[in-house]
């Protein structure tokens, strides 16, 4: 995941004005570039655990994807926060920011406080 993106949302979402629309579209790709990274490593542990299936690692390799596969799943949260941003959906971007930090279980007001920095 990509906290540079998440706050970037964030602080649009305080102040509409705070952020250029060229910010939010670079943002929007940074985003997508994080989320697509994550789904492809998460695919990869996928393959692998399919592949090692039978042997007895399989657990290990099933805890690796479930890992890989929620970050992937966070980060793609994350792009649809930056992505609705973008296209200037309040309540969209609002709703993928909650829904990331009660996802992730990372604490919304540590990203609060580094904003009112």
């Amino acid at each position: 995941m990509n906290k540079h993106s998440l706050l970037l949302v964030m602080k649009w979402l305080d102040d509409k004005y705070s952020v250029s629309k060229e910010e939010l579209e670079e943002n929007k790709r940074a985003a997508y570039t994080t989320a697509y990274a994550a789904y492809t490593t998460a695919y990869a542990a996928h393959a692998a655990y399919a592949a090692y299936a039978a042997e007895a690692d399989a657990e290990a390799y099933a805890k690796d994807y479930a890992a890989c596969a929620a970050h992937a799943a966070h980060a793609a949260e994350a792009y649809a926060a930056a992505e609705a941003a973008d296209y200037a959906e309040v309540a969209a971007a609002d709703y993928w920011v909650n829904k990331y930090f009660k996802e992730s279980g990372e604490d919304k007001n540590e990203y609060l406080e580094e904003l009112s920095k």
